[in-house]
């Protein structure tokens, strides 16, 4: 188990991406239980050994170059089966992009398990798993080794589709594509349900529950996410005052942006800062 602070790496400050991602190589009493589930998504891919995967009444064994994913809410229990367990994991939040794509079969009862037969699949697989954690820990401040971890598991992601062939594949509705392109550009701008429904050919109790349905999250909450990662971007690279990067992101009310910021981000704007200039 990792003992030490360099074997993991951890970004509790992020509203999307990876939270917390690492490599093990666990003895035989090693176990986690969450019977209430996470609230984010747990990939995991065996390199060698043994490990098993409770839920429900069902126990699934994970061997070489099995993937599991675990989506939120989901009741588990997992840990060594055997002599040893070594497998790679990732705790993240689906970047709202990834909703696009990122389809697979046992989406509705939060579970995919998949064995990645080939030896060419196997090691494509592992070597981006391998890059995320190299990227992820060795400079948590760098926000380009972030993105490169994040870039390695999107191309996890994207490969774990593929095995699933194109039959599996559902391409988001274009015009909810539009609009969520629209909301990450232009984050500022005020959001008016009617107005997106009209632009959109669709009633506004359709297109609230074909967003919800197609990207994960309501409107207003995937706006807000995009607000904060703009906001969060704003604080680390230039000098505004908290108070302009507010109107900056779409809010009138400073004192509003610094609640929203610090439920998405654990602390507050000027604290957040200051931890960039340190880092």
């Amino acid at each position: 188990m990792a003992k030490k602070p360099t074997d993991y790496a951890i970004h509790e400050e992020r509203p999307y991406g990876i939270l917390i991602a690492g490599h093990y190589n666990e003895s035989p009493d090693y176990v986690v239980h969450r019977p209430s589930g996470s609230m984010d998504w747990l990939l995991m891919y065996t390199i060698s050994g043994e490990g098993h995967i409770q839920k429900s009444d069902q126990t699934i064994s994970c061997v070489a170059g099995d993937i599991a994913l675990l989506m939120p809410g989901i009741p588990h229990h997992y840990g060594t089966k055997g002599a040893g367990w070594e497998f790679i994991w990732v705790h993240f939040i689906p970047d709202p992009e990834w909703r696009t794509w990122l389809r697979l079969p046992g989406s509705d009862e939060c579970f995919f398990y998949q064995h990645a037969a080939s030896g060419e699949r196997r090691r494509i697989i592992q070597d981006a798993l391998l890059r995320m954690v190299r990227h992820e820990w060795p400079a948590r401040g760098s926000e380009l080794h972030r993105r490169l971890s994040e870039l390695a598991l999107e191309e996890t992601l994207i490969y774990i589709q593929q095995m699933c062939g194109a039959e599996s594949t559902i391409t988001m509705d274009p015009r909810i594509a539009a609009i969520v392109k629209e909301l990450q550009l232009f984050p500022s701008q005020k959001v008016s349900l009617p107005d997106l429904a009209r632009k959109s050919c669709l009633s506004t109790s359709r297109l609230s529950h074909l967003f919800k349905e197609q990207v994960g999250d309501t409107i207003l909450n995937t706006v807000c996410k995009f607000r904060m990662e703009k906001a969060a971007q704003l604080l680390s690279n230039t000098n505004r005052q908290v108070s302009e990067i507010a109107s900056d992101v779409g809010f009138d009310c400073a004192i509003h942006f610094t609640r929203k910021f610090r439920e998405a981000y654990g602390v507050t704007p000027s604290t957040y800062r200051k931890r960039k200039l340190m880092d």
